[in-house]
């Protein structure tokens, strides 16, 4: 496990299993953290939580790779170390972001399972990726959001009062986002850090990482409240997909992933709940969630990528 300084720093633990590339993808350049893996184990396509990017999960992809698995994290546009460029981000780039990482994957280890893994904003992006049909052997998102459900205000810290008139929330967010696009949504304006960090120095960690971001433009919050997600509960998706969830999760509680997870279908599907409390579970609770999830990604490799 790396130290407090190391965090900061963005230091990689093992750098002659680490390297980086630059690819092309929604009409900018985007990075990927590439953790070599073992020839006969699967590729993760990791995508990050809110405003961070991979080496802020350093330690759990560290952690994927010593078991054999290869990791492929994405840096979206105009986050991590990716160059900051003047182009809308909107949640469908980061969309497309996922999409052209999954191909680079599919060509640099070609005959491997290639699994999306996506954590708590990344889950909703590896949701919207497997629901546009895209061909991916496996799905696994940390927390699931369904923007339609007036139960989402929850996650937000907006009084739970909003939830009665949500239709002219994500109404006025529509409208700010095509008048005002460019306009800055800091992090604490609509979340609660005490529910995402339940260790201070992960929260002072994402304050102070160079590389994280600190607000969105309205023009992305605007596409994220009202992405269509239609994908997930119209038969679209054709891999399984595991929903993964800690039991005492404070930001997304977990009466409100099983509401979600109800309305997902794919050909096989299955909720994975962890005894945790907490949100950053990859971060703050590894011990407890590597063992289930590699047993199931691991499972899945006996699989035939090319069917």
């Amino acid at each position: 496990m790396r130290t407090t300084t190391e965090k900061q720093l963005n230091a990689i633990q093992r750098p002659d299993a680490y390297r980086e590339v630059l690819i092309p993808s929604a009409g900018a350049p985007i990075v990927l953290s590439v953790w070599d893996g073992e020839p006969d184990r699967p590729a993760v396509v990791f995508l990050p939580g809110t405003m961070t990017h991979p080496l802020f999960y350093e330690d759990f992809l560290d952690a994927l790779n010593r078991a054999g698995v290869t990791a492929v994290g994405v840096h979206s546009q105009g986050h991590g170390k990716s160059p900051r460029v003047h182009r809308p981000l909107v949640f469908s780039t980061l969309v497309t972001n996922a999409r052209d990482a999954v191909a680079w994957t599919r060509a640099e280890f070609p005959g491997r399972l290639v699994a999306v893994l996506g954590s708590s904003q990344g889950g909703v992006v590896a949701m919207a990726l497997a629901g546009c049909g895209e061909r991916l052997d496996a799905v696994f998102a940390h927390n699931v959001l369904d923007p339609t459900l007036p139960s989402s205000v929850g996650i937000t810290r907006f009084p739970g009062w909003v939830s009665r008139v949500y239709p002219a929330l994500t109404a006025a967010f529509r409208v700010g986002g095509r008048l005002l696009p460019r306009v800055p949504v800091p992090f604490d304006a609509y979340l609660d850090m005490a529910r995402v960090a339940r260790d201070p120095a992960d929260a002072e960690y994402f304050y102070t990482d160079p590389l994280g971001l600190r607000a969105y433009p309205l023009g992305f919050m605007a596409s994220l409240f009202t992405a269509d997600l239609s994908g997930m509960t119209d038969g679209s998706i054709h891999c399984p997909v595991t929903v993964v969830a800690g039991r005492g999760d404070p930001l997304f509680p977990l009466t409100y992933t099983q509401q979600v997870y109800g309305r997902i279908v794919a050909p096989a599907k299955e909720l994975l709940v962890v005894d945790s409390d907490a949100h950053l579970l990859f971060n703050e609770d590894l011990d407890v969630v590597l063992a289930p999830l590699l047993d199931r990604l691991l499972r899945q490799s006996s699989a035939d990528p090319t069917a």
